[in-house]
């Protein structure tokens, strides 16, 4: 449809050029409309902007809340989430790098709307280690630098992460879920526990559908 492959060609540029950088006509010559048709399906080029984040975050919340109504134990919500991450990071490579890096090119009410959606999510993560410090499974000194630095960590992989390096996306989640439950010094009866301790459905199990961003890599 011709809205999806405008979005999908806003996302194109908007990773590879930046927000700024990207004109309306770029947007037009790479969906191989005219500049009449986009104005049909936005008023400004910030639409598309606030079209792909929000999507990109409702997305990933949906597909975090699967994960803490299915999933009880803080542990097992904490190494699903840093799956979850880093495996609709490194799929949607794109969204995520949008999401991640235009936030300041947002005004407005449409930043208050984006910076609500991504504080939600990162008080979801909030939620996972304050239910591990009070049910005695985390030590932490400080849940809110542990989220950010987790939340830095995952982030990354979109900038990095290539199917043709030299650790598989399986790898890569498992060894930072590894790191997660180390840096909150996750314990069971005093042992230290890592993710081979843990009983865990497949990462994708929780990853419902795609961001736009998987539609778009294919034409990048």
């Amino acid at each position: 449809m011709t809205k999806e492959k405008i979005l999908e060609a806003a996302l194109r540029l908007f990773a590879r050029k930046g927000f700024e950088a990207t004109s309306i006509r770029d947007i037009a010559l790479e969906a191989e409309v005219t500049s009449s048709t986009l104005y049909h399906y936005m008023k400004t080029k910030e639409d598309l902007l606030v079209a792909i984040m929000q999507e990109g975050l409702q997305t990933l919340l949906g597909n975090a809340k699967e994960v803490l109504a299915e999933l009880e134990a803080p542990e097992q919500q904490l190494v699903a989430f840093v799956q979850l991450h880093v495996t609709s990071h490194a799929i949607d490579k794109l969204t995520a790098l949008v999401v991640d890096t235009e936030f300041r090119a947002l005004t407005g009410n449409t930043r208050v709307e984006i910076a609500r959606l991504r504080s939600e999510y990162e008080l979801l993560w909030q939620r996972i280690l304050t239910g591990g410090l009070e049910g005695g499974v985390f030590t932490i000194e400080n849940s809110k630098l542990a989220v950010l630095a987790l939340l830095q960590m995952c982030t990354g992989v979109a900038h990095w992460y290539s199917p043709d390096g030299p650790n598989s996306l399986e790898e890569i989640s498992l060894n930072f879920s590894d790191m997660a439950l180390a840096l909150v010094q996750a314990k069971r009866n005093g042992q230290q526990l890592t993710v081979s301790d843990l009983n865990l459905p497949e990462p994708a199990r929780f990853f419902m559908k795609p961001w736009l961003g998987a539609a778009a890599h294919e034409h990048s």
